[in-house]
């Protein structure tokens, strides 16, 4: 087949955009042939890649590459604006070029925010996109139940969004990230900035409430330059040197092996490769794996008020020594294929 994706495709990586870059090589492996915009703010790295930032320039790429696809394929958080805007169009060209239209919702921004869109304008554009396209996909129950305000017709899917995480990953460990092969429990803080809420906990973490000592703690430092806070990192975490695991933000490999032993995801919310509330907000996902796959089953949000560190680090401590249940597997089992069947619907 020949599919067209659309979505946050560029650096810092975390899940919304790893999943979208699983969904691209598990399609190239099987030969499919694919074409990408990318939406993100950031410009992608990959130069098979076109960026789509602007709406004149993102319509104009759009029609050119939907040309001859089979499948239009779409992912977003649906908090921007933009972005419901750059979805509206992409799935009226789609249908207009008779071509399938597949939406994802990544989980986290539209699960609060899509429910108290405007009616004028936000709710319309969902109406519109969500009638046109041929499946919209959501990634967990939460998100599903928010953009089922907006069902028309009964074009809706509740598959869990994935990380691939390939076996010959572990072929390119570096020095530093083989020091997760003797932690029990691993925990990655994504997206650190300063001044930031995510920063404070992981600070109380490091000098005051420590994780379990043989947690392994990645941190993946998206400020520019990052090498000033990673020094202040490693000085207030010495006493522990031996957990820390630094990883580039930039790096994909790095963050796909850290992902591929994660308990616990930490970092502020994010779309299309933009921070928000880091001040006051923080996501935390639990994660599942089966075999090449990480799934992000469970979550929630730290929402700052008053000196709350040291509870949101005791929450993050009994998040790691609980297990997942037994039922996750069984919701989650090959989303790809569920994927990959709707496109041959």
């Amino acid at each position: 087949m020949k599919i067209l994706l659309i979505g946050n495709f560029a650096p810092p990586y975390e899940e919304e955009n790893l999943h979208n870059f699983s969904m691209l090589r598990k399609l190239e492996e099987e030969g499919h042939s694919c074409s990408v915009i990318n939406i993100s703010e950031n410009p992608s790295k990959d130069k098979r890649f076109v960026d789509g930032t602007n709406m004149f320039d993102f319509t104009l790429k759009l029609v050119r590459f939907c040309r001859g696809k089979d499948v239009v394929h779409f992912f977003t958080k649906g908090y921007l604006r933009l972005g419901l805007l750059k979805l509206m169009v992409a799935v009226v060209v789609g249908t207009f070029f008779r071509t399938k239209t597949c939406i994802t919702i990544h989980s986290e921004l539209f699960s609060m925010h899509g429910q108290m869109r405007s009616p004028v304008g936000g709710r319309q554009t969902l109406f519109t996109a969500f009638t046109l396209a041929t499946r919209i996909i959501c990634a967990d129950k939460d998100t599903f139940d928010v953009a089922a305000m907006y069902m028309k017709k009964s074009n809706f899917e509740l598959i869990p969004s994935f990380v691939y995480t390939p076996e010959n990953l572990s072929e390119t460990k570096s020095t530093e990230l083989k020091k997760l092969e003797s932690k029990k429990k691993v925990i990655v803080f994504s997206g650190l900035q300063y001044p930031s809420f995510i920063f404070e906990i992981l600070k109380e973490a490091l000098l005051n409430y420590p994780l379990p000592s043989e947690t392994g703690i990645v941190i993946s430092v998206s400020e520019k330059p990052s090498l000033k806070l990673q020094h202040v990192l490693q000085d207030t975490g010495k006493a522990i040197a031996d957990n820390l695991i630094f990883i580039d933000a930039d790096d994909i490999k790095a963050t796909l092996m850290a992902y591929s032993r994660a308990d616990l995801i930490v970092r502020p919310p994010s779309c299309e490769g933009k921070t928000f509330f880091k001040s006051f907000a923080v996501s935390v996902k639990k994660t599942f794996h089966t075999e090449d796959y990480v799934y992000f089953p469970s979550g929630l949000f730290f929402i700052k008020e008053g000196d709350t560190a040291e509870m949101c680090v005791s929450i993050l401590n009994t998040m790691l020594r609980v297990e997942p249940g037994k039922a996750a597997k069984e919701t989650m089992e090959d989303s790809y294929s569920r994927i990959t069947s709707l496109y041959q619907e």
